[in-house]
């Protein structure tokens, strides 16, 4: 009897450190970058131009850029780096493309030849983000932004507009 109470508790001890053994898997997929999932932006903008233009892409939708400003942020912005200069500009979005347009899903990407650009949040100086409601065909909507980038007054800035998987243009200019 006490031989067989034996081996149950070996039996028993040996299947719990079986599986807990399981449990903690082979560590060599977890350090694989999986990016199966993650959708790649086509870099080649649909069209270009400059600020201050409107720069059409080929389904109808004209986006036009201000040129970039120098502001001070408000006192609960938030996405400025110390050093940076602050820009910001509007952007005019005309809907021609005979379809609703979903502004929620545009990325503003800003960049110089010192490095990436940053966003500016600032509802104090009404720099929120695109606008959240669909774009009507027909209808035009403007909103502003910023941007914080690395380089000083007069250095080049190139500003990419993407929905996520397509690049839709790139603007470029100066500085302010």
């Amino acid at each position: 009897m006490k031989a067989q109470k034996a081996l149950i508790a070996f039996l028993s001890s040996l299947a719990l450190a079986t599986t807990l053994t399981a449990c903690g898997g082979d560590d060599s997929t977890a350090s694989t970058d999986d990016q199966s999932l993650v959708e790649t932006v086509d870099e080649k903008p649909q069209a270009s131009g400059g600020f201050d233009t409107p720069v059409t892409t080929p389904d109808k939708v004209t986006y036009t850029l201000t040129s970039p400003a120098s502001f001070t942020p408000g006192k609960f912005a938030s996405g400025m780096l110390p050093g940076y200069k602050n820009e910001r500009f509007d952007l005019t979005v005309v809907n021609n493309s005979g379809k609703v347009l979903d502004l929620a899903t545009l990325i503003v990407k800003g960049s110089t030849s010192s490095g990436e650009c940053v966003d500016i949040f600032d509802g104090d100086n009404q720099m929120e983000g695109a606008p959240t409601t669909p774009l009507a065909s027909g209808a035009t909507a403007k909103f502003s932004w910023g941007l914080s980038c690395n380089g000083k007054s007069g250095d080049d800035l190139s500003v990419l507009l993407t929905n996520g998987v397509d690049s839709l243009i790139e603007v470029t200019g100066k500085i302010a």
